[in-house]
C-alpha cells in the first residue's frame, strides 16, 4: 500500500491511500502514529470492507466517516455515514467561516483515494495549483541507508533538515528521519527547531546558528545549540542557570580552515579552561565544517583531529566528534569519527553520489494552454521568444520565478520534459507562467511536465545557472504544493 501526503485546510494533514478488499484497520492506521499527536485522527472511506480484529481498542481516538458505504460492516466502531460525497461536502461547507471550513480542523485525515471521494479530497487539500514538488520518502530512506552502509555500525548519523529540509518540507521529512532511526537532526534557526518540537518530533535537534536573543526559547523546547565563540558560550551558561538547568548539552564548533565560525587552535587552552568553570552546560559534541572536498579538506580533518582530541582528553566525560558531510562520507570515510552529518546527499542531488542514490524531489506542473504561433511572431515579455521562419507549437505552463523557477532559465537556457521529450523554454520566464516549445511533441492540455527531477536533474539546472544544486532545491517557493509518497513497508 502506498500513501500520498499533502497539506490540508485548517492545519489538517491529508493522507491518501488506495484501499484493497478486506483492508485491515490495524495495518491501515499504522501511518497515523507518525503524525503529530496533538491533532485529531480521522479516517474517511467509501465502499470496501474495513476489517477490525482489534476488538475496537485501536479505534478509541479515531473518528470514522463513511461515504456511500455498503452494508457489510465487519467491525464494531462508531461511524458517521453520508449518503454520497456531495452530502459530506455540504456538511463541510455549511460550517464555513470566511471561506475556511471548521468541520475538519487540526486533524490527520486518512482518506481513501477513490473516484467517489475525489471531490472530497479536492475540497480538503489546501493548494489546488497544478505546480507541485513531489517528494518520494522511500527514495529518501534508500539514500540514508546508502550512506549508512559506508559507516561503522557504531557511527552515529545527524541528518540536516535546515531550510525546510532543503526545500522539501518540514515535519514530513523529520518524521521519516525518526522512522529511519537517525540519531540527531540539524537545523539552522531556533524557530525551525521549535516548529519540529510542536509537531511532535522527539529526536535531539542541534541549532547550528542560534541567536543570543532567543536562548531561553531554545532551552524551553529542549533544543541543543552550536557554540562557536566565548560570548555565546557564557551567555548560554547564564541562560541555563536562569532556567535551573545543569549539564545542558551544547555542541562546540572548531574552525579548522573554513574561517567562518568556530574556535581556533590558538583558543583551545582558553576554551578548556572556560568550559571547566561553567556549571550549567556539558559538551555533547565537538565538530568542524569542511570548506572543500579536496586535499585541503584532508588538512582540515587532521587539524580537527588534533584540536578535538585535546578537548576530549581535558573534559571528564564522553564527547562525540564529527566532521564529515555527504561528500566527506564518500571520499574521507576513514575520518568518520563518532558521527557524520548527512545533508544534500540524502536528497539525491550530490554530484559525488548522484549515480548511486535516488532522486527524492521532482518539480512538476501541467500544460494549461497550447497555441500555434505563426512564423515571424514573438513570445513573452520583451519579445524575447523568437519564432523564426516556421510556425511553432507553444505550450503555457503555470510556473514562474515566484515559484522558484529562476528567470535566467528563460530563452532556451533549460528545457522541461513532456511525454519523454525535451521542450525548451521559449522567451522570458514570467512571475507565474512560462512558455515552452513543444513543436513535434505529441502533447495536449493537461499533460504533466517535469521541470527538474530525472531530466533535467537539479544538478543540470544548477550547472546552467552556474550555481549548486542546494540553491535549486531551496528556491522552490512555499506556495508550491508539496506531495509526499511513502510505502507501507516504511511504516
Amino acid at each position: 500500500m502506498q500513501f500520498i501526503i499533502t497539506q490540508g485546510i485548517n492545519n489538517c494533514t491529508i493522507i491518501r491511500y488506495k484501499a484493497n478488499k478486506n483492508t485491515y484497520l490495524k495495518e491501515l492506521t499504522k501511518i497515523l502514529k507518525h503524525f503529530p499527536k496533538n491533532k485529531k485522527q480521522t479516517i474517511i472511506f467509501s465502499d470496501f470492507d474495513l476489517v477490525d480484529k482489534s476488538q475496537g481498542t485501536v479505534n478509541r481516538k479515531i473518528r470514522f466517516v463513511a461515504v456511500n458505504r455498503n452494508n457489510k460492516v465487519k467491525h464494531k466502531i462508531n461511524i458517521d455515514f453520508y449518503e454520497d460525497a456531495n452530502k459530506l461536502i455540504k456538511n463541510i461547507d455549511a460550517k464555513n467561516i470566511g471561506g475556511n471550513s471548521k468541520f475538519f480542523n487540526n486533524e490527520n485525515i486518512l482518506i481513501e483515494d477513490s473516484p467517489k471521494l475525489k471531490s472530497v479530497i479536492e475540497r480538503l487539500e489546501l493548494k489546488s495549483r497544478n505546480t507541485q514538488f513531489e517528494i518520494n520518502l522511500d527514495s529518501l530512506a534508500y539514500n540514508i541507508n546508502y550512506f549508512r552502509n559506508k559507516l561503522k555500525p557504531t557511527t552515529k548519523m545527524l541528518c540536516m533538515t535546515k531550510a525546510n529540509s532543503y526545500g522539501t518540507g518540514n515535519y514530513e521529512i523529520a518524521c521519516l528521519m525518526q522512522i529511519a532511526g537517525v540519531d540527531y537532526l540539524g537545523v539552522a534557526a531556533t524557530d525551525e527547531g521549535v516548529t519540529l518540537r510542536k509537531s511532535g518530533i522527539k529526536l535531539p535537534i542541534i541549532i547550528l546558528t542560534p541567536e543570543i536573543g532567543n536562548l531561553e526559547l531554545l532551552i524551553r523546547n529542549n533544543l541543543e545549540p552550536e557554540i562557536h565563540n566565548f560570548r555565546s558560550l557564557k551567555s548560554f551558561d547564564e541562560s541555563c542557570k536562569k532556567l535551573g538547568k545543569s549539564s545542558y548539552p551544547i555542541h562546540i564548533k572548531i574552525n579548522s580552515g573554513m574561517n567562518r565560525q568556530g574556535f581556533t587552535a590558538e583558543q583551545t587552552d582558553e576554551l578548556i579552561n572556560t568550559i571547566s568553570k561553567l556549571k550549567h552546560i556539558k559538551v555533547s559534541s565537538i565538530f568542524t565544517h569542511l570548506a572543500t572536498a579536496d586535499s585541503f579538506a584532508l588538512e582540515q580533518l587532521k587539524r580537527f583531529d588534533k584540536i578535538s582530541a585535546k578537548l576530549k582528553a581535558a573534559l571528564p566525560y564522553s564527547i562525540i566528534r564529527h566532521a564529515l558531510n555527504s561528500v566527506g562520507i564518500e571520499i574521507f570515510t576513514d575520518y568518520q569519527f563518532d558521527m557524520v552529518r548527512l545533508g544534500v546527499g540524502m536528497y539525491g542531488i550530490s554530484e559525488f553520489a548522484c549515480n548511486k542514490t535516488k532522486i527524492v524531489g521532482k518539480l512538476t506542473s501541467v500544460i494549461t494552454q497550447i497555441e500555434e504561433v505563426p512564423a515571424g511572431e514573438t513570445v513573452g515579455y520583451g519579445r524575447e521568444g523568437i519564432i523564426g521562419k516556421q510556425a511553432k507549437t507553444i505550450a503555457v505552463v503555470p510556473i514562474g520565478y515566484a515559484d522558484g523557477l529562476n528567470r535566467r532559465l528563460g530563452k532556451g537556457k533549460t528545457y522541461f520534459t513532456v511525454n519523454n521529450r525535451k521542450a525548451p523554454v521559449i522567451g522570458n520566464v514570467c512571475m507565474d507562467l512560462c512558455m515552452i516549445d513543444i513543436s513535434g511533441i505529441d502533447a495536449k492540455e493537461g499533460d504533466r511536465v517535469e521541470i527538474f527531477g530525472d531530466s533535467p536533474t537539479a544538478i543540470d539546472v544548477a550547472k546552467t545557472l552556474e550555481t549548486i544544486s542546494y540553491e535549486v532545491f531551496t528556491s522552490v517557493a512555499e506556495r508550491v504544493k508539496r506531495i509526499y509518497t511513502i510505502s507501507e513497508k516504511l511504516i
